[in-house]
């Protein structure tokens, strides 16, 4: 595991060198503050003449107040507030508050950019809007977080940004939700074998409902708001997602086993909408391009540090019996789930894309 501050050093750099109801000063401080994250010190120096216009933008994400999602933002709206003398302000709306919990309708009030002008949602929920938002989670693309940093802050990160410009967002960044792990209340998962006669919850989609098909799973689509009810009442055996998503739903209390299997991957795009963007001077741009880079680089920092402190708790205490990666036979789940790439060049092609072009936009994302 890495050191959580090298990351943020490492992730920063990646961010800044890609294209890029609080109260000022007094109230704003909700994020976890510490001497790394400073916003009176790290917010970007406005260089320009224009005065900026008085604006609150709402920003939200699919995970609570306190989740690293909620995080990003409160950082961000520190930022840009000491940024702005108070001029531009944030209100950060955790668990998609303003679409009545929708991941989907988040995204879709983001473009639209009347109710939501800033968000930051999963690749797996803009899947529903474009199949190639998908390409982050096939399986075993990444062995670990270096992989997962180069491939954003390359090609991969860069071919993601060009399309959600399509759909008029500029990114700003790619955050992370991070390896999606997987629990149960019946045996540790060791073996693909092992999900023969596991009823599994997974999120809405095709790519992840193909995968689980592969692996011989009984896999069900079902809202999250409904997951931890069923697992305890036993409605699914268990659930697949990152270590802060199932701390932070309390989903360890009602599960025996985690897997580390780090089978797939889920990041965050941190975007804008494109017409509220453009409201702003190009030195006004360069502030908030600046800001939201570190915002990103903050998230990333504190949810890999967090994942950190929560394997070890889960360990230390009991509260589930920890599988790690070591002690899983990957191979079998890498060759039960082999086609799950021809199938998604398949996707791509009936979407339209031209199977050379399919599978170099897949290859991208691939460490060399």
């Amino acid at each position: 595991m890495k050191n959580w501050k090298k990351v943020f050093a490492v992730c920063l750099a990646a961010a800044l060198a890609a294209p890029s109801t609080l109260v000022y000063a007094a109230d704003y401080a909700d994020y976890e503050a510490s001497d790394e994250y400073v916003a009176s010190e790290e917010a970007a120096v406005y260089e320009g003449t224009d005065e900026w216009p008085e604006t609150v933008w709402n920003y939200t994400c699919s995970t609570g107040d306190t989740s690293t999602w909620a995080q990003a933002g409160y950082y961000f709206n520190a930022l840009m507030q000491e940024s702005t003398d108070g001029a531009v302000s944030v209100n950060v709306y955790g668990a998609d508050q303003l679409t009545n919990g929708s991941q989907t309708d988040g995204i879709q009030a983001l473009m639209d950019g009347a109710t939501i002008q800033v968000s930051m949602h999963s690749n797996l929920i803009y899947a529903n809007f474009d199949t190639r938002f998908n390409v982050v989670s096939l399986p075993y693309l990444f062995e670990d977080y270096d992989d997962v940093d180069a491939a954003m802050a390359g090609e991969g990160g860069e071919s993601l940004k060009e399309v959600l410009a399509e759909y008029g967002l500029v990114c700003e960044g790619i955050g992370e939700n991070g390896f999606r792990q997987i629990t149960n209340s019946t045996k540790p998962i060791t073996s693909v074998s092992d999900l023969a006669d596991i009823k599994m919850r997974i999120c809405s989609n095709d790519l992840c409902a193909e995968v689980y098909s592969e692996w011989g799973c009984d896999a069900t689509v079902m809202n999250w708001s409904e997951t931890y009810t069923a697992l305890q009442q036993g409605t699914v055996d268990g659930q697949e997602n990152p270590e802060t998503a199932i701390d932070s739903n309390s989903v360890q209390d009602v599960q025996d086993y985690i897997s580390l299997w780090n089978a797939y991957y889920d990041c965050l795009f941190f975007c804008i909408n494109q017409n509220a963007y453009d409201q702003f001077t190009d030195e006004q741009k360069a502030v908030i391009d600046e800001n939201a880079a570190k915002a990103v680089a903050y998230q990333i920092a504190i949810n890999r540090e967090n994942v950190e402190e929560l394997v070890a708790e889960w360990t230390e205490s009991g509260v589930m019996e920890v599988t790690t990666l070591d002690e899983i036979d990957s191979d079998s789940f890498k060759e039960a789930c082999s086609d799950a790439e021809g199938w998604y060049v398949d996707q791509l092609v009936a979407n339209g894309m031209g199977e050379d072009d399919a599978q170099a936009y897949i290859d991208a994302f691939k460490a060399e």
